[in-house]
């Protein structure tokens, strides 16, 4: 208790002082534009030797000073590594852009995962200009033959192709006992998961509802990668016939959305000019996402279960060492 009579002041808080303002960390501009200059140089004079069949080796130039010593190592280090190039220090041969080799190749296998065979070939060729180690180098080569399957899982129509089975399984298969880098359970997995792919292809060249998954995937594809609104449209138009949903037991709203991905193609067959008026106006409101969201949901109905998850069993998986046997390639 307070004692009678004092009385309590009142305290302003005081306000804490701002703490002192960072200075923006820049760049010399001056000095790194000249060292840059110093580094293409060296790789220019690198690439020459390499045109005429050398593999050169990088390797800091003698200088007499320790802050020109430092200069020369960092030149002979980017000049090494833009190039994929051995670097010699300390007397050891050094690949100082093995991690580049390896981040280029993660990107490589996931972009296969997802069917996304540009990036695919970009980063597997990027791979390759970087790649020293023999365990990388044959991971590039099964990249390649990966990306062979996953383009005729895409390329080739089950059923309709001449081949009765894809022909990159067996390219796999062959290839996966030389590759003496890789451990036997990489090996093993890329060995189970060509195998897989394969037979889900095959199964769809007899089955109708495997053909109608696959068809659905190709679609997806052809969505997912921009191959054109006419492209989408067509494999989707196929897909519903096959499946038997263009009559009139399907909803209105989708047979709205059949009629005008339709109307797109039937103006191609030049129509009578009374004809024409109405299709254009049909064909101007054929959207693909809508057509595919539609058909998705019709088929997830009919089958009793999840048509895009179904779609995943053409999705190659990814090793994962020491841990779950598959990545499962994302949802795009």
């Amino acid at each position: 208790m307070h004692e009678r009579g004092t009385t309590r002041m009142a305290t302003r808080p005081v306000p804490e002082e701002p703490a002192a303002a960072i200075p923006p960390v820049t760049a010399d501009r001056e000095a790194s534009e000249a060292l840059l200059d110093q580094v293409q140089q060296r790789v220019e004079k690198l690439r020459d030797e390499r045109f005429a069949g050398g593999d050169p080796v990088v390797s800091p130039r003698p200088v007499r000073r320790v802050a020109e010593a430092l200069r020369e190592g960092a030149i002979a280090a980017l000049a090494a590594e833009r190039l994929g190039a051995l670097l010699q220090l300390d007397g050891a041969l050094l690949t100082p852009a093995e991690d580049l080799a390896r981040d280029e190749l993660a990107a490589a296998y996931r972009a296969l995962a997802t069917w996304d065979l540009r990036s695919a070939a970009m980063s597997l060729a990027r791979a390759a200009s970087f790649a020293r180690f023999a365990d990388n180098q044959q991971r590039i080569a099964l990249g390649w033959a990966l990306y062979r399957l996953v383009e005729e899982l895409l390329r080739l129509v089950p059923g309709q192709a001449r081949e009765k089975a894809l022909p990159s399984v067996r390219l796999v298969e062959e290839l996966l006992p030389t590759l003496d880098q890789l451990p036997e359970a990489e090996r093993a997995f890329y060995a189970r998961e060509a195998e897989r792919l394969g037979q889900a292809w095959k199964q769809a060249t007899t089955d109708d509802q495997a053909w109608c998954v696959w068809a659905l995937f190709r679609a997806r594809v052809a969505l997912l990668r921009n191959e054109g609104a006419e492209t989408t449209l067509a494999w989707l138009l196929r897909l519903a016939q096959r499946a038997g949903i263009t009559s009139g037991h399907a909803d209105d709203g989708l047979l709205t959305l059949l009629q005008r991905a339709q109307a797109v193609f039937a103006l191609l067959l030049d129509p009578p000019e009374e004809q024409a008026a109405e299709l254009h106006k049909l064909a101007a409101e054929a959207w693909p996402r809508d057509l595919y969201r539609a058909i998705t949901a019709a088929l997830t109905e009919a089958w009793g279960e999840d048509a895009i998850a179904a779609t995943h069993r053409f999705a190659l998986a990814l090793y994962v060492p020491e841990s779950s046997p598959a990545e499962e390639s994302p949802d795009a």
